[in-house]
């Protein structure tokens, strides 16, 4: 175990071994620990939403032409699994595949958009996906063993799609409405804010095991998400 980071299982609990075994996350969130299988009810039960809209969006583009669109619902679903399995056991390991689930689908919208401003070619797209996505794995490792938050990944990626997507539309053919791009950005920063709550403790109530910050993260991400899915869907993907 990595002595910068304490283990959030006291040493009877399920998890334990395992988080003495793999490393302990980098970062507690303010639901506290339960001695349980799922050791963060709220957290964990709140990733259900991700699977909710990605059965939603699975039915919106399962018979799209584009690969770029069938691909999303299953990176979502991915998304909400890893997730739930890192809020549930809250180890190193399982936090990693946490992010590997968000990269799925993150880094999946940035390629489109640099393909959409001539970065990328279509037939690079996916090479240029795994890159991104390996090198953010290795990243979180890095910036894990010297102690930085790795969480600011995400916002990165964030950032970089809305700039790349205002740079997109420099192109008339790329200029579809942006209301459901703009109502993703507003939930997703509606989610940060949540999330930055519970990280500070400005809102926080350890026993409450049915919303926590980080739960309305998930949640507000989520509907984000189907947001930023409509979205892609009106682009031209020729």
């Amino acid at each position: 175990m990595n002595p910068l980071y304490p283990n959030p299982h006291a040493q009877s609990c399920p998890w334990h071994a395992s988080a003495e075994l793999l490393g302990a996350p980098n970062i507690k969130w303010c639901e506290a620990t339960v001695c349980s299988w799922i050791s963060e009810p709220a957290n964990t039960w709140s990733n259900l939403l991700f699977l909710v809209v990605a059965a939603i969006v699975w039915f919106q583009c399962r018979r799209s032409a584009h690969a770029e669109l069938r691909w999303m619902a299953p990176a979502m679903a991915l998304m909400g699994v890893f997730s739930g399995i890192y809020h549930a056991s809250n180890n190193y390991l399982s936090q990693l595949f946490d992010f590997i689930g968000i990269y799925l689908l993150i880094f999946w919208l940035l390629v489109i958009n640099l393909r959409r401003i001539g970065w990328i070619t279509k037939a690079r797209q996916t090479p240029s996906f795994v890159l991104l996505v390996i090198g953010g794995v290795l990243l979180v490792h890095l910036m894990y063993l010297t102690q930085l938050r790795f969480q600011l990944i995400i916002a990165v990626a964030s950032l970089a799609i809305l700039v790349t997507e205002l740079m997109a539309r420099r192109v008339p053919e790329e200029r579809v409405p942006l209301g459901y791009f703009l109502a993703s950005m507003v939930l997703l920063a509606l989610a940060q804010t949540a999330s930055l709550a519970d990280l500070t403790r400005l809102l926080c109530d350890p026993d409450n095991r049915w919303l926590q910050g980080h739960a309305l993260w998930h949640l507000l991400s989520a509907l984000a998400l189907y947001c930023s899915v409509q979205h892609y869907r009106r682009l031209r993907y020729a």
